[in-house]
């Protein structure tokens, strides 16, 4: 089954001007400052798997990440579902290739990468889907699954909260509290193992690594 039907990323990624996404998404100080965190959160949780290590990176988007991997020392194989994003990517030298794949039909052995990356994805994905999603991500991967989701501590959060409690109007967006995280984690067999934010107070993004659980005998 394709991702849920009402994930329009899965349908708009497919054909885009991607060098202007990553322009708009990476270009100003402050979007590469933001880049520049998340890749030291990333390699905090990195330091487990061994220079060397295959990294699976999916969905790749515009290979932006392949360049931080190989300075970790770290063999990386991209997949994404657009072709206009891999185009992009496929200029990047820093890969040893490219896979166009919908994430829900496996793009790869199982057990056949020591890690896999999925950074600016899970996020946009239904709490079903999520879940469903993290289980085939986890069979890929002889190490963790490294993924990044929203979280509600923060103070943005915290300004919403209190603008609503004083009868004002306030956007609500969808986040994942660490318990709401880990019973997700469960459902997918999985447990998470660290939480690294980002930015504490300021950025809503938690680097997050979870593991699958061994399969009772």
């Amino acid at each position: 089954m394709a991702v849920a039907e009402h994930y329009d990323a899965r349908w708009g990624y497919r054909t885009l001007d991607a060098e202007r996404y990553e322009r708009r998404r990476y270009g100003s100080p402050g979007r590469r400052l933001n880049l520049r965190l998340l890749e030291r959160a990333l390699a905090r949780a990195l330091a487990q798997v061994p220079t060397g290590g295959l990294v699976l990176d999916a969905p790749c988007g515009t290979g932006i990440l392949s360049s931080f991997f190989r300075r970790r020392g770290l063999r990386v194989i991209g997949a994404d579902i657009s072709a206009a994003m891999l185009a992009v990517a496929h200029r990047r030298p820093d890969a040893l290739g490219h896979i166009r794949a919908d994430l829900e039909q496996p793009p790869c052995r199982p057990g056949s990468v020591d890690a896999v990356v999925s950074s600016r994805f899970l996020m946009h994905l239904p709490s079903d889907t999520r879940s469903r999603m993290l289980r085939v991500l986890g069979e890929l991967a002889r190490g963790p699954v490294i993924a990044t989701v929203c979280h509600p501590y923060t103070y943005k959060s915290f300004q919403r909260a209190l603008r609503r409690a004083l009868g004002g109007t306030a956007k609500r967006s969808p986040r994942l509290t660490r318990r709401e995280l880990e019973d997700e984690a469960a459902r997918a067999g999985m447990r998470l193992e660290r939480v690294i934010p980002v930015l504490p107070l300021l950025s809503e993004v938690w680097v997050v690594v979870l593991r699958t659980l061994p399969t009772a005998t």
